[in-house]
């Protein structure tokens, strides 16, 4: 389990009791009871060492107190080389699951042509404690001959009667695209159409996601092989969504333009708010995460409501999150607010500052708006290996900063674009994690609060 020793474990984000944590799947609340699931292998946090990969599972009443529940299911037969990706639907009083389970055959095989097998699996559960049996709904030769082995990443829905998929594809011709598929019992599916784009726009959609939102159609995905430019698609892969016109995916715009944000999912509660969490964390990047060396990696980012304005999709943590500020803090004379445990809740009307701006965070981490652009920069010893990401963003009137020991989420206008990261300060101990923000920002109106911790049960010991 977590080591008590630890100083950059998280306050109010959720992590894996140990091991690693990727993809968040089967995201829903039934009676209640929010559940999140995730891609979880316990007690190895190398991401080359997943022989297990399996699923995680946090419930709770709210989403400020979540218990760890455990695996619910571990790979068998059909899904012996990891329970992978997947989602959740509330139907006939019940949490169906769905997931693809990945199969690597032993070989000389290239993995992508030959030598893979992604099969769609269904399994059940009233309670989120017991669970039925695992079927198979389609496997590897049911998908489009024009697929790779590539397949994966079911999300489902009900609407107008139907149950509705989306899956993940990469094609023979290296085109990332979308498998639409319909049933009229969530057991036998058909395929509708294949959605993709004219022109390329990378080799692999993989976590696909479709919702409306004030009318308007989205198709959120995550596309491999996006060459970087100077301000977008800086990392080694995309999280973004498309508009749909028709049947046409257009108009990529990206969720989050920091180091670490990947595979996101959403949801629609019992309150009605389409909610999103997104893995903190990226496949194959170049960079460290000290917390290997202490059991576990990675997390996920709070809970996001997205809603339409302005001609764009706004993120913002959901507002049960202010229930954990504690005490307001006040700037010294040097412009600096220091949060006794590393954790704290920043937010900064922007609208009176002339020109540039800066905030530094801790020691090596600097947000910096110049010339309608903004910069996080991070030294080697603050970021291990994660250097600066920007965003051309024109005039930026406020910001919301959430500051969680090693994890930061910044929200630029209302939520109009995200930055999320990981960053390493160099606390003293776990007992004396002090992290001092400094503001150079004349004419800026700045709230700071310290946050509490978020009631989870696990295990420190």
């Amino acid at each position: 389990m977590l080591n008590d020793k630890d100083a950059w474990r998280l306050q109010y984000h959720l992590m894996p009791p140990d091991g690693w944590l990727n993809d968040p799947n089967g995201l829903c609340q039934m009676h209640g009871i929010y559940h999140i699931y995730f891609q979880y292998s316990p007690n190895t946090p190398a991401p080359d060492g997943r022989k297990a990969r399996t699923w995680g599972h946090y419930a709770g009443p709210d989403l400020l107190h979540l218990d760890f529940k455990g695996v619910p299911f571990w790979p068998e037969e059909d899904d012996h080389d990891g329970c992978y990706s997947g989602c959740a639907l509330i139907d006939h009083d019940a949490i169906q699951l769905y997931y693809t389970g990945n199969i690597k055959r032993p070989g000389d095989y290239d993995y992508i042509h030959d030598g893979r097998e992604s099969n769609t699996i269904l399994i059940e559960t009233k309670d989120g404690v017991t669970y039925g049996p695992k079927r198979v709904l389609m496997r590897t030769p049911d998908y489009p001959a024009e697929c790779t082995r590539h397949v994966r990443d079911p999300k489902v829905w009900k609407q107008d009667g139907l149950y509705h998929m989306v899956l993940g594809a990469r094609m023979q011709d290296e085109r990332g695209a979308v498998l639409v598929y319909t049933s009229r019992d969530g057991l036998q599916w058909t395929l509708q159409k294949v959605l993709s784009t004219p022109k390329p726009f990378g080799y692999m959609w993989e976590c696909p996601d479709y919702f409306e939102l004030d009318g308007k159609r989205i198709l959120s995905c995550c596309p491999q092989g996006v060459s970087s430019e100077e301000y977008r698609y800086q990392n080694i892969y995309q999280a973004g969504y498309f508009m749909m016109n028709g049947d046409a995916p257009e108009d990529f715009r990206e969720w989050d333009y920091g180091f670490d944000f990947y595979a996101p999912q959403s949801f629609v509660d019992e309150a009605g708010r389409r909610l999103f969490i997104g893995w903190i964390g990226m496949p194959d990047h170049p960079y460290d995460n000290p917390t290997d060396a202490l059991g576990w990696e990675n997390a996920l980012t709070v809970p996001r409501e997205l809603t339409w304005e302005d001609g764009c999709v706004r993120q913002k943590p959901v507002s049960e999150l202010a229930q954990l500020r504690g005490s307001a803090l006040e700037m010294d004379e040097e412009g600096a607010v220091c949060f006794a445990d590393g954790a704290g809740d920043v937010e900064a009307d922007l609208t009176g500052v002339q020109g540039g701006w800066s905030i530094q965070i801790g020691e090596g981490v600097t947000l910096r708006y110049e010339g309608g652009v903004i910069s996080l920069q991070m030294s080697w010893r603050a970021g291990r290996g994660r250097t600066c990401r920007r965003i051309r963003i024109g005039q930026v009137t406020d910001m919301r900063m959430l500051i969680d020991t090693s994890v930061l989420e910044i929200y630029f206008n209302g939520g109009q674009y995200v930055m999320t990261s990981r960053f390493y300060p160099d606390y003293e101990s776990p007992a004396r994690r002090r992290l001092t923000v400094r503001f150079h920002c004349p004419g800026a109106k700045v709230c700071s609060w310290q946050m509490n911790t978020m009631q989870t049960n696990i295990d420190l010991q």
